[in-house]
C-alpha cells in the first residue's frame, strides 16, 4: 500500500512539473498550448491609412499586419517580470488585412495555464500595426501610439487604427 502510494505522489509531483513547465515560456511565443485553453473574445480592426501611405503600399503590392499582444496582472506569487509586457503573458496573434484594411481577430485561443494566473480575467490586449515587409524589408507606417485597452473594451467591435508613412506628419509641417 505505501509503495502505490509513493507511486501516485510521484506521478502527481511529475504531473504538477509538466503541467507548470507548459505554462512557462518566453514572451516571443504565440498562443500555441498543448493543454486546455481559453477563447479570446472576437473583435476586429480597421487600418485608416493616410492618402499618401495608402498610394505607396499600393504601388509595392505591400500588404499591413496587426499583431494582437494579450497580457495581464497575476495574483499575488504568480507573476514573472516580463518587459514590456506585464507579468502574465497570454500569447500574441497576427493577421493580415483584407482588400479594405480590415482584418478579425475571431478563433484565438491562449493557454489556460496562464490565464489561471491573471488576477484580473479582464485582461489587456495592445495592438500594433505596421506594414507586412512582404516587398519592402523596412517598416513603411507610423500608426497611433500602441492601442492598449481591456479585452472586454474589443469585444464585438471594430477598432481603427490610423497610420501615414514613416516621416509624412514630418513632411507635412514643413
Amino acid at each position: 500500500m505505501k509503495s502505490l502510494l509513493r507511486a501516485l505522489t510521484s506521478l502527481l509531483a511529475i504531473s504538477l512539473c509538466l503541467s507548470l513547465a507548459a505554462c512557462s515560456h518566453k514572451a516571443s511565443r504565440q498562443s500555441e498550448s498543448t493543454g486546455p485553453t481559453v477563447s479570446v473574445p472576437k473583435f476586429s480592426i480597421a487600418v485608416k491609412l493616410s492618402p499618401a501611405a495608402d498610394e505607396r503600399l499600393r504601388k509595392l503590392g505591400e500588404s499591413i499586419k496587426v499583431i494582437a499582444y494579450f497580457d495581464g496582472d497575476p495574483l499575488p506569487g504568480q507573476g514573472k517580470y516580463n518587459p514590456p509586457m506585464r507579468d502574465v503573458y497570454l500569447g500574441m496573434a497576427e493577421r493580415l488585412v483584407d482588400s479594405k484594411n480590415e482584418l478579425r481577430f475571431d478563433d484565438v485561443k491562449i493557454p489556460q495555464c496562464d490565464w489561471n494566473r491573471l488576477a484580473d480575467k479582464n485582461y489587456f490586449v495592445t495592438i500594433n500595426a505596421v506594414s507586412a515587409r512582404n516587398v519592402y524589408r523596412d517598416n513603411l507606417l507610423d500608426c497611433d501610439n500602441p492601442i492598449s485597452v481591456r479585452i472586454a473594451a474589443m469585444r464585438d467591435k471594430t477598432t481603427d487604427v490610423r497610420c501615414s508613412l514613416i516621416g509624412e506628419a514630418e513632411a507635412n509641417t514643413k
